[in-house]
């Protein structure tokens, strides 16, 4: 949950996105996803089932719940996040180690670290040069982050509206639990609401793409140049090899192995080997490839 600078009646925020407010008028302290949301936070509806949330931004009123009804919802949150959450503007001079962040006294920070705002760095950590902290990043303790990793930059969604593209802002953070490494490069987005979350002891290598809102179980290892859509899931001890890609929303079980150059566009149970564009079971995966080596023959003989 993300909250507001101070807590809104849902007829103001219905004011601030044109919409109308149906039902209630609870008085609101923050924004949270649709899955998290408790009885005094906003949420937007734009598929599963409806949360227990104080109110709920929507495109059909709802009988017995605050509604704030819209044509688009996510169209909505993004302008109300936008006038809620603006961007800060930094003063001029400003410092590489916001005054406000958190740094223990036995954390090594290299030459050109920025550590935002809010952040926290637990102790033993070690932040090698250049690396970026963005606001709402917290790492834990004994966390090695080298060289160009950039931690916390808003997540790439942009909603298409009849006017063009409009940027979804991005307001959760990013968590890094104990005993993680993040390998040269790696960019790991902040979440929408709610956070990004690094398990403790996972092994990120270099020029990893971590997208917005995606959790990495305890253990996980993921390898050069995998890239992660939004809100995909990496169970306990998974392994992902090079350059492996992720659509988003996909769950990957623990303790799962996926090869390199795979594309997973769906679930993988836990423990299962997938390989493959698109993946699938490394058994089916290697009979498609015997059998490519046929096909040319194949073709000649239907052409007979």
């Amino acid at each position: 949950m993300v909250r507001f600078p101070e807590p809104l009646r849902a007829s103001e925020i219905a004011a601030k996105v044109a919409g109308v407010l149906n039902g209630s008028d609870p008085l609101l302290s923050g924004v949270a996803p649709l899955s998290e949301a408790g009885s005094n936070e906003l949420a937007y509806h734009d598929r599963g089932p409806v949360a227990l949330c104080g109110a709920l931004l929507t495109r059909v009123a709802i009988p017995g719940r605050s509604t704030i009804v819209v044509a688009d919802p996510l169209a909505a949150m993004a302008l109300f996040l936008a006038l809620t959450f603006p961007e800060p503007t930094p003063a001029p001079r400003t410092p590489a180690i916001h005054p406000d962040a958190r740094i223990h006294p036995t954390a090594v920070l290299h030459p050109g670290v920025v550590v935002a705002a809010g952040v926290v760095v637990g102790s033993g950590s070690i932040l090698y040069p250049n690396v970026v902290l963005y606001p709402g990043t917290s790492v834990g303790s004994r966390v090695r982050i080298h060289a160009g990793a950039v931690i916390g930059a808003d997540g790439f969604r942009f909603h298409g509206t009849p006017s063009g593209l409009v940027k979804v802002p991005h307001v959760g953070g990013v968590t890094i639990e104990d005993d993680v490494e993040i390998g040269a490069n790696t960019c790991i987005d902040r979440a929408m609401l709610g956070d990004t979350r690094i398990g403790r002891g996972a092994k990120i290598d270099n020029a990893v793409q971590i997208g917005h809102n995606c959790v990495i179980g305890a253990g996980a290892v993921l390898v050069a140049q995998v890239g992660l859509a939004g809100s995909v899931t990496i169970g306990a001890g998974a392994v992902l090899a090079g350059q492996v890609g992720v659509k988003d929303h996909v769950s990957i079980g623990a303790g799962a192995r996926i090869g390199a150059r795979s594309a997973v566009h769906g679930d993988v149970p836990a423990g299962e080997t997938w390989l493959g564009e698109p993946a699938r079971p490394v058994r089916e995966a290697m009979r498609i490839y015997a059998a490519l080596r046929y096909l040319p023959e194949l073709v000649r003989t239907l052409r007979r």
